[in-house]
């Protein structure tokens, strides 16, 4: 009688076992389940494209990225313009953008920002967003080095929302490789991101 007893009770005990083992490996896969919805999607390129660098500043000089921002009201539209220029030891490097929001491009008003970075031949803007009409961006730079490019495989590009690269429309790309001068008219910015120069 003792032994049919203690059987029972073990078969019992496995089953708590079994049911607290069951619940536990539930919660766990739950949770795995749960941080892949809210990290980023892990199978997504993000391998950063060949950008054109920037010549480093003289000396103890150190650049951090440049920005302008205005409140723009997206019914009647608006420009922001960015200049800048610094020296190294080849002479002065200039970078000259403008970025224009035509009429009804985007409901309400926002401050937005245009940031051109210190190190590539790229320029990224926030909030994110997209817009009703493309956007129209210029950009110049002066005094890039572009002695080891070749001009005919420099694009003007930016990344896409998956994570890709893609090449933006535009009205046309000018380069001068010996005064290092690159310039994109008019690129179309149907949303934001970061666009620069690639090769």
């Amino acid at each position: 009688m003792n032994n049919k007893f203690d059987h029972n009770k073990r078969i019992k005990a496995m089953h708590r076992y079994l049911y607290l083992l069951t619940l536990l490996m539930l919660f766990v896969i739950g949770c795995s389940e749960e941080s892949s919805v809210l990290s980023p999607d892990s199978t997504i390129s993000t391998n950063e494209p060949n950008w054109i660098a920037l010549p480093a500043p003289e000396g103890m000089q150190i650049n951090s990225s440049f920005t302008e921002s205005k409140w723009i009201n997206g019914r009647y539209g608006g420009t922001i313009s960015l200049y800048r220029s610094y020296y190294n030891r080849y002479g002065n490097v200039i970078i000259d953008a403008d970025i224009t929001f035509p009429n009804y491009s985007f409901s309400g008003s926002k401050t937005i920002s245009m940031t051109c970075d210190d190190q590539n031949c790229v320029t990224s803007f926030s909030p994110s967003m997209v817009f009703n009409k493309n956007a129209n961006f210029t950009v110049i730079y002066s005094g890039v080095d572009l002695s080891d490019i070749n001009p005919s495989n420099i694009k003007f590009a930016y990344i896409a929302s998956d994570g890709s690269v893609q090449y933006a429309q535009h009205e046309g790309i000018t380069i001068n490789k010996y005064s290092g001068y690159l310039k994109v008219k008019n690129a179309k910015i149907p949303h934001f991101s970061r666009y620069g120069f690639v090769n």
